[in-house]
């Protein structure tokens, strides 16, 4: 059997227990006051496929060495917290779509809807994009085929697309449209490095699920 590790301050419970509903996973609790390294000790058992913890000041700690996806619960999260949609920001790299396919296809067999995220800056706009009446449709059926439909087949899904600094884009458009966030990285997450990791876990409202790149 498959199961959630969750260290249990509040309002992770109930963040835990919604998960473990979608993903079909047994919950296993640990006490708040759970040590670190005792925490990333219980992660590393290969029946525990996701941990659940608080927004809390070692969080990054945790996050540096947690090779599965580790689901970061901020304190603001509602009491009554469902699960409905979740977004997927992709940067346009079969890496980053690779990375959170199973995760993604496992939320989205539990019925989640999933909403990916584009965020343009002034280096990757496309050329021409406001002269081309067609041009928005065209890139956006492109980046459907070759980053949405390999890695999330069969599964409910929109696509977003926006312009601006990528961190704070994902928080704003998931504060309008989401459960949760769910976000590749690799594990270089020290300070100048993963910036939108960092500011979506810094500044969500809701709960972000945090993949690693290239681990189990």
């Amino acid at each position: 059997m498959n199961f959630i590790l969750a260290r249990s301050s509040e309002p992770v419970p109930v963040v835990a227990a919604c998960l473990a509903k979608v993903m079909e996973a047994a919950l296993r609790p640990v006490p708040a006051d759970f040590p670190d390294d005792e925490l990333m000790r219980a992660l590393d058992d290969p029946d525990v496929v996701l941990g659940v913890v608080g927004n809390d000041d070692g969080v990054w700690k945790v996050l540096r060495r947690c090779s599965i996806p580790l689901v970061v619960v901020p304190p603001r999260t509602a009491g009554e917290y469902g699960l409905g949609r979740v977004l997927v920001p992709l940067d346009g790299t079969e890496e980053a779509a690779h990375a959170v396919s199973a995760t993604v296809r496992l939320l989205g067999a539990g019925g989640v809807e999933i909403v990916v995220l584009h965020v343009f800056d002034r280096t990757t706009v496309p050329a021409h994009w406001d002269q081309a009446a067609h041009a928005r449709d065209a890139w956006e059926s492109e980046f459907v085929a070759r980053f949405c439909n390999p890695y999330f087949p069969g599964l409910r899904q929109t696509m977003t697309l926006r312009s601006g600094v990528a961190g704070d884009t994902i928080v704003d458009v998931a504060a309008e449209q989401a459960d949760m966030i769910v976000l590749g990285v690799s594990r270089q997450l020290l300070p100048g490095h993963a910036e939108s990791v960092r500011t979506a876990v810094a500044a969500a409202s809701v709960p972000v699920m945090v993949v690693p790149i290239g681990d189990r």
